[in-house]
């Protein structure tokens, strides 16, 4: 027919020129009405989808989506054609050998320009156009109706409106949709090619989470059966509402909430508390200061090989104390290992506790004058328990001896004599030190000791 009226407008036309430029306004002009007016369209559908074949003309015919919620409906299609046609409607018949359109028509329309149908039932549809005083059709196309079930989801949940004990684990929780969540899907063929097998529309649903004041989150879908799983992975350690909503691809959305009773234990420990002065040096007492959230049981390791556990049954402490005596360079690891009444257990971060090495430093003078500065002779030392010290005149008299295991309240050498209590001389001075620490077998000797040494005395 093209070609028809393709040469009669050639043989109107006076010259090759003009007709040629007519021929191609003319098929512009053709292809366009296709375009405009040579689809099937539908009225008020939810959504639509494009077929995965691509029909004769090189498109890709067209799946409408009625949504069945929140009230059925049935399906509509109309087609619209320039100038007078006869419509043929023909159903798809998925029971056939291979399935294919029928071979007649439920429905002829004659001599309109536009014909419509309602009430139609999920499946799929062709129409052919016929012009007017013409015998055979010249357009056919073809459109398929999905009628989307939608979905079911409400939460499995106990009386109280809680995940239900048997789904909370320690590691994840389960979030149980029952009944089974509906993950619908459509079937269609290429026309005149059903024998190649059928092509599978799957309408997707998509799973939020939100929970608390958090913002909404993807959720994977673990399907067990009938039962559907919707998975938190990391359960918070407090009492924390859930809100979810599942979606699908064409707008159906249904929404619901639980709450969660965490069973997951957890603990906060403020900053140990070392001592205000020399912190590191043994022995390092240390406070740590806590707050437990759903705990049964604790266990303290300090990581020096000593360790306190308290349970319900006892009266546990919001603070526990702990002395660090042997140096260690890389320091103690201290740890709290907690455990709920789920068994569920949580061990915090470690907490670094460092022990210096034993030290001893001697100064080479000091003025024991009563003017507050400098008035004892004290060695500086850094986790040392104890030691011995003698001092010497020049001549090889002692004047001073003193031996004891607690060098923090050791106030040091006054600069009298002992026994006499008389104040030595101005001059020099010889000592010497053995010194340990708090390590066992003890240090007698943090550098190589005994020390050995002189020093000045001003008065």
């Amino acid at each position: 027919m093209c070609a028809k009226r393709i040469k009669s407008v050639l043989v109107n036309i006076g010259t090759r020129i003009t007709g040629f430029r007519l021929f191609c306004m003319a098929v512009l002009t053709f292809c366009f009405s296709v375009q405009a007016t040579g689809q099937l369209t539908a009225r008020n559908a939810d959504g639509k989808q494009a077929t995965q074949y691509t029909n004769t003309y090189g498109n890709r015919d067209t799946i409408f989506v009625f949504n069945q919620i929140p009230q059925p409906q049935t399906g509509n299609l109309s087609l619209q054609q320039t100038g007078l046609n006869t419509f043929r409607w023909y159903r798809f018949d998925y029971n056939a050998n291979p399935p294919d359109f029928e071979k007649l028509p439920f429905v002829t329309i004659e001599n309109v320009e536009m014909s419509s149908q309602t009430n139609l039932a999920q499946g799929g549809y062709k129409v052919t156009v016929t012009p007017q005083g013409e015998v055979a059709p010249r357009d056919s196309f073809v459109a398929w109706l999905y009628m989307n079930p939608g979905f079911s989801f409400n939460l499995y949940k106990d009386d109280n409106g809680e995940v239900v004990w048997w789904y909370k684990y320690c590691d994840r929780t389960d979030f149980v949709c029952r009944p089974n969540t509906v993950q619908s899907s459509f079937t269609y063929y290429h026309p005149g090619r059903s024998q190649q097998g059928a092509f599978t529309f799957a309408n997707r649903i998509t799973f939020v989470m939100k929970s608390g004041n958090n913002t909404e989150v993807p959720i994977s879908l673990n399907t067990q059966g009938d039962t559907q799983y919707l998975r938190e992975n990391s359960p918070p350690y407090e009492d924390t509402p859930y809100y979810f909503r599942a979606y699908d691809m064409f707008g159906i959305e249904m929404s619901d909430d639980i709450m969660y009773r965490t069973i997951i234990p957890y603990v906060t420990i403020d900053t140990p508390v070392l001592p205000d002065t020399d912190p590191t040096s043994a022995p390092v007492p240390v406070k740590f200061t806590y707050k437990p959230y759903n705990v049964s049981e604790y266990v303290w390791r300090f990581g020096d090989g000593d360790s306190v556990m308290y349970d319900m049954e006892n009266q546990i402490p919001d603070t526990v104390k702990h002395i660090y005596y042997t140096p260690r360079k890389q320091g103690y690891q201290m740890t709290l290992k907690v455990t709920s009444l789920n068994n569920c257990i949580f061990t915090t971060i470690p907490e670094m506790i460092t022990v210096d090495d034993p030290w001893l430093e001697v100064a080479n003078v000091f003025t024991p004058n009563n003017d507050g500065l400098n008035d004892y002779f004290k060695p500086q030392t850094v986790s040392l328990r104890g030691f011995e010290i003698w001092i010497y005149t020049r001549a090889g008299k002692r004047v001073y001896y003193y031996r004891g295991d607690d060098l923090r309240s050791w106030e040091g050498w006054d600069g009298r004599i002992e026994k006499s209590g008389k104040d030595a001389a101005e001059g020099v001075y010889f000592y010497t030190i053995k010194a340990w620490g708090w390590d066992n077998p003890p240090t007698r000797s943090p550098q190589a000791g005994p020390y050995s040494g002189s020093f000045h005395l001003y008065r």
